[in-house]
Parts: C-alpha cells; structure tokens; sequence
C-alpha cells in the first residue's frame, strides 16, 4: 500500500476522540498513543492489519438494538479507509440525486432536488405517482460478495482491496453471526443472542412490568436483525455508510438511464 504517514494517523485520531464518548476506551489508548499509532502505521504499511473484535450491547433509542462498538485503532483504520480510500474512489460513481451521507449533501440538498422535480413534473402532467419504499433489514441484508465484485471492478489496488474486505468480512466472526432460531435460546453461542436472551429474562422477572408490556418488549428483542455469515454490514463503522450508499448504486443508475428516468434535478 503507499506511503502512509503518521501525523495522517494522528490527525485521524485527533477527530475520532472528539467524537469519542467513552472515556475509558480513549484514556487506555491516550496511555500509549504512539505506541498505539506506530502499531496502526505498521500494519497498513505491511498489509497485515486485521480487524478486532466488537463491544457488542444492547440500547433503547427509541427502540432495542444492537450496537457494535469497535476499539480506538480500528475505529483510526475504518476512519482512514472511509475518507482515503472509499469516497475519493466511490463518490464520483454516484448519481447526484443520492443524498446519504454525503458531504454538501444530505436532507437539504435532497428537499431541493425533490421540489425541483416535482415542480417540473407538474409542468408536464396533470398526474403523476412517487414510489416510496424502504429495505427491510438493509445493513443485515448486505451480500459480501457481491458489494466485494462491485469494489473489485474500482479499486485496482489488491493491498486496498484486501484491507476493506477486511473490515467488510468482520462480520463473519462466530462470536457475532453463529444465530439460533430468535424463539429458542437452548443453544447460545454468540454474544448477540447472549444479549438478547438475558434481557429477555430480565423482562420476564421484572414483576413492575404488565404482562402486555412484557410481551411487546419481548417480541421487540425477538425482531432485532441477526447477522449470517457472508451478509451485513457493521453497524456504527463509518466504512460501512460509504459501503452501503454505493451497494445500491447500479440500481440508481438503472433507474435513471437505462429507465429514461432522466433529469437534471
């Protein structure tokens, strides 16, 4: 891979921190910073970085999910794959009309588009329909073979590739996706299911509850996602908002061009 330095590291790290809400992940880190920075510099230089293992728990905002934390250095990587290597690489790939978290995009930039075209379209129709729609379980649904195929016509660089199939197939750890039937908990043997299963019982012990709410909050836990070997994103890494924006894209193409649906909106 070429040259990376370390005050690019560092510099990375000085954002991530900012953001970093849990004190005692970063006061460990902050302990032997540049130790921890010359470890980072290493393994992307010698192409031998391996993605860690997640802090996986459970919140309530607003409704039960899972929340995979990563460490400091992998947080440093996923950060410099995103911003080096993935935008540059994807963003002009992108039809203009896709907003999602995209720099001087976004909602705003979305809302305008819409009003234009719509405003153009009531010129040429008396009627006319907007499809809504939404994937289910999108993050979960991720194939990684094929967004690694679609990577894999862009990114010619193999020690690139190699690094963000890395971070991509972090996911396929048993300890993350080796899921049980979400209605038997005879057998757990990952931390996701761990989780579930232990709220789950919380909720059945908890006698401050009504048994209509505890059976609304146990079908919730019940329905969050899991993941399986080979499919889904990380939630919460930021490689994977880039990787899940460019997923779909030969579809937005699809739909503009091949499907006429032209415009300059």
């Amino acid at each position: 891979m070429e040259y990376i330095s370390l005050l690019e590291l560092n510099d990375i790290y000085n954002i991530i921190k900012k953001n970093t809400r849990n004190k005692d992940k970063l006061f460990k880190f902050e302990c032997c910073k540049n130790v921890n920075l010359y470890n980072i510099y290493n393994s992307l230089v010698n192409n031998t970085f391996v993605h860690g293992k997640y802090n996986i728990f459970l919140i309530y905002e607003p409704k039960a999910r899972i929340i995979m934390s990563e460490n400091m250095s992998d947080r440093i990587v996923n950060y410099y794959v995103a911003e080096k290597i993935l935008r540059p690489l994807l963003e002009p790939k992108l039809i203009d009309t896709n907003v999602a978290t995209r720099r001087g995009k976004g909602s705003l930039y979305g809302i305008i588009k819409l009003k234009k075209y719509i405003n153009h379209m009531k010129l040429k129709y008396n009627n006319f329909y907007v499809l809504k729609c939404d994937i289910k379980k999108y993050f979960y649904s991720i194939n990684h073979n094929i967004l690694i195929n679609k990577l894999n016509k862009i990114i010619k660089d193999k020690n690139k590739l190699k690094l963000i199939i890395n971070i991509i197939n972090s996911t396929n750890y048993n300890y993350i996706n080796n899921s049980i039937n979400s209605t038997n908990y005879n057998y757990i043997n990952n931390s996701i299911d761990k989780l579930i299963y232990k709220e789950i019982n919380y909720i059945k012990n908890n006698n401050k509850l009504k048994d209509k709410d505890k059976k609304s909050r146990i079908k919730e836990l019940e329905s969050i996602p899991k993941y399986t070997k080979g499919k889904g994103l990380p939630i919460g890494n930021v490689t994977s908002q880039v990787l899940a924006v460019f997923y779909l894209n030969d579809l937005d193409h699809y739909i503009k061009a091949v499907n006429k649906s032209k415009n300059n909106f």
